[in-house]
């Protein structure tokens, strides 16, 4: 929007803005889609305002999912571990993202499908867990674990030392490295810190942009130079938090 676009906007009446806003979508909003043999339904509502493509799903229960969940507390682990393989669908956790293919974006969409399939033995750990593809508003989307947690990016999670942080970048940069694989998107907007098992770990996310790790590079070198750029990033993004008084404990004080 320009700026002439921005003061006619700015300068319309008060029915004008309650009309667009009725036919706005208003969130959150139960939708429904296919993965495999079942149709879910979910309340959805986006994830944050910078990534319109992504929403946040509370997931609506179902007959079968209930008889399922009921089984699995009865059997055997390893049963329990050939159900949850075989019919992801009826064992989904309550809590989902579904994030949408961007327009123009199909390279890169097939590029994380591709990922996710490679790096599954970091699926939960390093990425979130990814359930399969499933198609919402006629576009291809993926299925995958809401990690929770606060991005890097935001002050939430802007809360770490940087000697701290450093070495959390470092071991989930190790981890995507010891599969040859680079994170070409190195923004703090796609790293987020989590809680696990009462520690920290920083997990992945946005598998869009990847590379996979020149033969010829040495693979520590290769992630120190990653993690020197976060760093720098964070450093950055601690200043403009303290200039405008947002940063939050233990870091409140520097």
């Amino acid at each position: 929007m320009d700026d002439d676009e921005y003061l006619n906007w700015n300068s319309e009446s008060e029915s004008d803005r309650s009309l667009g806003e009725y036919f706005r979508p208003s969130w959150p909003k139960t939708i429904s889609f296919r993965l495999r043999s079942r149709i879910i339904s979910a309340t959805a509502k986006p994830a944050d305002s910078a990534h319109p493509n992504v929403l946040r799903l509370h997931v609506h229960d179902s007959v079968i999912q209930i008889v399922v969940q009921t089984l699995l507390r009865w059997l055997p682990s390893s049963l329990c571990s050939a159900v949850r393989t075989c019919l992801p669908e009826w064992t989904l956790p309550t809590d989902l993202i579904l994030k949408k293919q961007k327009d123009g974006w199909e390279e890169e969409f097939d590029t994380e499908i591709a990922i996710y399939k490679k790096l599954r033995c970091l699926q939960g750990l390093v990425i979130p867990i990814c359930y399969g593809q499933v198609q919402y508003e006629g576009t291809r989307a993926l299925l995958l674990s809401d990690i929770g947690g606060a991005c890097v990016a935001t002050a939430e999670g802007a809360i770490l030392k940087e000697a701290d942080l450093r070495s959390l970048f470092d071991q989930a940069l190790t981890a995507l490295a010891n599969q040859g694989i680079l994170h070409d998107d190195l923004k703090l907007d796609n790293f987020h810190l989590v809680d696990r098992a009462g520690s920290k770990i920083i997990m992945v996310v946005d598998l869009e942009r990847i590379s996979e790790l020149p033969l010829n590079k040495d693979r520590a070198s290769m992630v120190k130079g990653d993690v020197d750029w976060l760093m720098n990033a964070y450093r950055e993004h601690l200043e403009c938090l303290k200039y405008d008084g947002k940063l939050l404990p233990p870091l409140s004080h520097i």
